[in-house]
Order: structure tokens, then C-alpha cells, then sequence
């Protein structure tokens, strides 16, 4: 019998076809499944460095608003940042333009800082996170000669955020304190007005006797979180009442709380959205000025037919150990007056006088380290009837400020250990023209408080806070 050779060969051609086709298969399988996992790994990389690329980015930003709040708690040189930037690697590389790069590992950032509105400086923030796109099968031989190529290279991940800033100003509202206050049932009123603004001042004074040109800005606030932390008695409140987390107002069968026409129209009680407890602000202590402290002689000086203890006519920084009788500042005179000891103005002509021009207004500011300060007498003549010319400063060790007299005061107080007392002479109230923020507040006269909303834009605050982010 003549043997099959050829059918043998045919059969055993056929399983080498098959296996051939089989192991084709397979390889692209696997090489489609190796590319399909390539790409995932490389999605998910990518997408871990994209989010770690925010985190770097946001790092800058962090950066930038500690350069522009480096001055926080020296009010008066809170927005002096810009002299001492190069100390900190910062370089002014166009008109206030301030620029720096700094290397986290691979990773980096450059942020740029401009200072063109110093009360709202901007920070653009870029960074730059290193994405490395690699496969760890890369280069093995099983895929080499599957003809898969898959690449090691790095490149950068960019984000860009802008932040928009603007000072948080230290005189907010038209009173605020750290614990209790307590108006005694007396028949406060609180409203508010802007003395940069005509349409709600006279010539940037208060508009007595002009309802029109007031506003619902007379906002009484307490970060204490006791019951009746606030204790609105009879007040008339143009504007709104907050109380720290579990805080309380409490207020009397005659007092009124909300907006001009509620509060106008003999509306009782407390109109809805003008009452609250999410209180929750830190009061800085005052840092005092490095400065050279001249020091004052006292004297008896006869100005415009009034007699004077201390007369300031020229611009300085002085200190004195204690105060006692009169003080006058001049009108072209801006004078910064540190007081170390206890300060009694409580004679009959006992008076601050910051005397003003047509054109010039003097101002004092006083930094004051001695335990109480308490005037009385004619109190605080500001005769340009603009708070800012007048501005008190207790530190920590302040621990007691008495206002009392028959006078006006115009200015703000801004002493956050100390209790603040307010007494007047008689029936008829007082205005209280300004702010101010103390721990607590005790009233025992009659008093108007008219807050001046200018005092936002002094440049005195706790800081830059941003009030706009945008992210690229």
C-alpha cells in the first residue's frame, strides 16, 4: 500500500497556519491591551500632575499674600510691603510690578504681584508641575518586536489663578467688641454716612438733619457667645446686630433694628436679615511704629484766645510719660503721640483740639501703652469733622478707655483690651462721629452713633483678604 505522505504535510501545514494565526491574535491583543493600558496610565499621570499642578500654583499664591500682609497688625505700615519685597527675593521688574520664581523639587512657580491701587494689590500665580509620561514595560522585548513604541519623555503642567485683594479694614462697622455690650436701656440711635461721598455727606461731614443722605451702615457687633451678649435695650439701630456662634441680642419692648424705613416708619423689634450669630473676626493687637519718639515739654502756650499745655504745629512722632491739661494740633500738624503712662483729662477745659483750615486739617494719632485713658471736660474737638483726623490706638496693656463730657466725638477708637465706657452730662444725646473696637462696651448717657464708611478706605486693617479668584 503507497503511504499519504502529502496529506501529512498538508495537515501538519495547516496546524503551523493556524497556530501562526492564533499567536498573531494573541500578540495584537496583548499589544492593544498593553496600548489601552499605556493610555490609561498616561491619563491617570497626567491627571494626578494636573491636580498636583493646582497645589503648586496655589503655594504662590500663598507666597504672594504673605509678602503683602507682612506689615499685618502695624496698621500704619500695612501697605509699606513693597519697601522691604527685595528682602524676601522679590524683584521689581516693572513699575510696581514685584516678581519672583521659586523651585519646589522639579516643580515651580512664578507669581507676579502688582501694585498699581495699593489698598488692592493683584497676584498672578502660575505653576509648574513636571509630567513625565512613561510606561513601565516601555523598551521590553515582547513589545519591541510588536513594533509598539512607547515614549519616556516630561513635560510641564501649567495653572494660572488670579486673585483680586483688597484690605480688611479694622473699622468695619459703627461699633464692635470681643465681649459683652450692654447700652443700659438707654435710648441709643446708630446710623451711618460717607464722608467721601456727597450723596451721603455735607462737604464730608455728617448730614444732620438730612434723613435722605443716611444710611442703614450703624452696624452694632460682638464676637461674645453668651446670652444676651448684646443688649440693644431701647436703641433705634440702623443697621444690623451679630452675636458670636450661640450669642444673643436682647433687646427692650422700644428698640428697632433694620433699615432706614423700618427703623424710621416706628417699627419694633428686629426686621428680618438684620440680625445674626456668625460672628467670627479676630481683632489684632496694635504693634507700635519703629519710630524715633521725640519727646514733649510741656509749656503754656495762648493759641486763638485758648490756653494750652502741649501745642504741636509742625508733623513728628512724640512720647510722653503722662497726660494732664490741654493739647493743641495745629493745621498743617500730623502728629503720632505715644503715652506711657495713665492719661485724666477730666477738668472742666480739659480738651484735645486738632484745629483746621478751609484747605488743612491737623490730625493726631495716639499709641497709648498706659493702663486707662479717660477724658472728659470738652473732650475731643476735631474741628474738620472727619474721623480719620483722629484715630486712638490702646495696646494690650490698655485696659481702660472713659469717654464722658457734654462734647461731640469725632474719630475712631480702636482698643481691643480695653473696656469702653461712655457717660455724658445730661438728657440730650451725644454723637459719637467715627467707630470703635474695644473688648467691652458699657453706656451710661445718651448717645447717636454715626459711622463713617470712609474709614474702610484709610488703609487701616488686619490684613489683605481676596475677594476674587479666578483659575485657568
Amino acid at each position: 500500500m503507497k503511504p499519504q505522505i502529502h496529506t501529512l504535510k498538508r495537515e501538519q501545514g495547516s496546524v503551523l497556519l493556524v497556530t501562526l494565526l492564533v499567536t498573531a491574535i494573541m500578540g495584537i491583543t496583548l499589544a492593544s491591551y498593553l496600548i489601552m493600558i499605556q493610555t490609561q496610565n498616561t491619563s491617570v499621570v497626567r491627571s494626578q500632575t494636573w491636580n498636583s499642578s493646582i497645589a503648586i500654583t496655589e503655594a504662590g499664591v500663598e507666597d504672594a499674600l504673605q509678602l503683602i500682609n507682612k506689615n499685618s497688625g502695624n496698621f500704619q505700615n500695612l501697605t509699606n510691603w513693597p519697601a522691604t519685597a527685595g528682602n524676601d527675593n522679590w524683584a521689581l521688574i516693572s513699575p510696581k510690578v514685584y516678581y519672583v520664581r521659586r523651585y519646589l523639587g522639579d516643580d515651580y512657580y512664578d507669581v507676579y504681584v502688582t501694585n498699581a491701587n495699593t489698598l488692592n494689590p493683584s497676584v498672578c500665580s502660575q505653576g509648574h508641575a513636571k509630567w513625565y509620561n512613561t510606561f513601565a514595560l516601555a523598551g521590553t522585548p515582547t513589545i519591541g518586536a510588536l513594533g509598539v513604541t512607547l515614549p519616556q519623555d516630561s513635560a510641564n503642567v501649567n495653572r494660572n489663578v488670579s486673585v483680586l485683594t483688597k484690605i480688611d479694614p479694622i473699622f468695619n462697622v459703627a461699633m464692635a467688641a470681643l465681649k459683652q455690650i450692654d447700652f443700659s436701656g438707654k435710648n441709643v440711635q446708630t446710623d451711618g454716612f460717607d464722608s467721601a461721598d456727597p450723596n451721603y455727606s455735607n462737604n464730608g461731614q455728617y448730614p444732620f438733619g438730612n434723613a435722605s443722605k443716611t444710611k442703614a451702615s450703624g452696624d452694632v457687633v460682638t464676637d461674645d457667645v453668651i446670652t444676651n451678649s448684646l443688649s440693644v435695650g431701647n436703641a433705634k439701630i440702623k443697621g444690623q446686630v451679630k452675636t458670636g456662634p450661640k450669642g444673643t441680642v436682647d433687646i427692650g419692648p422700644n428698640g428697632s433694628v433694620g433699615d432706614v424705613n423700618w427703623v424710621d416708619g416706628g417699627n419694633l423689634g428686629v426686621q428680618t436679615g438684620y440680625s445674626a450669630n456668625d460672628m467670627n473676626v479676630t481683632f489684632p493687637d496694635v504693634i507700635m511704629p519703629l519710630t524715633s519718639w521725640l519727646p514733649v515739654l510741656a509749656g503754656n502756650y495762648s493759641i486763638n484766645g485758648s490756653s494750652y499745655k502741649y501745642a504741636f504745629l509742625t508733623d513728628g512722632d512724640y512720647t510722653i510719660s503722662s497726660l494732664s491739661g490741654s493739647i493743641y494740633i495745629g493745621t498743617n500738624a500730623h502728629v503720632r503721640l505715644k503715652i506711657t503712662g495713665s492719661v485724666s483729662l477730666t477738668g472742666s477745659n480739659d480738651q484735645i483740639f486738632i484745629d483746621s483750615s478751609p484747605t488743612t486739617s491737623g490730625s493726631l494719632q495716639i499709641y497709648m501703652t498706659g493702663d486707662s485713658f479717660a477724658i472728659k471736660g470738652q473732650g475731643i474737638v476735631n474741628t474738620s469733622g472727619n474721623a480719620a483726623n483722629f484715630t486712638y490706638f490702646g495696646l494690650p496693656t490698655n485696659t481702660s478707655v472713659t469717654f464722658g463730657g457734654n462734647a461731640a466725638f469725632i474719630g475712631a477708637i480702636y482698643a481691643p483690651s480695653a473696656a469702653f465706657t461712655l457717660g455724658g452730662g445730661g438728657s440730650a444725646p451725644i454723637d459719637f462721629i467715627g467707630a470703635s473696637v474695644t473688648k467691652t462696651v458699657k453706656m451710661n448717657g445718651h448717645f447717636n452713633f454715626h459711622y463713617d464708611e470712609n474709614l474702610r478706605r484709610n488703609g487701616m486693617g488686619r490684613g489683605f483678604i481676596p475677594t476674587n479668584w479666578r483659575e485657568s
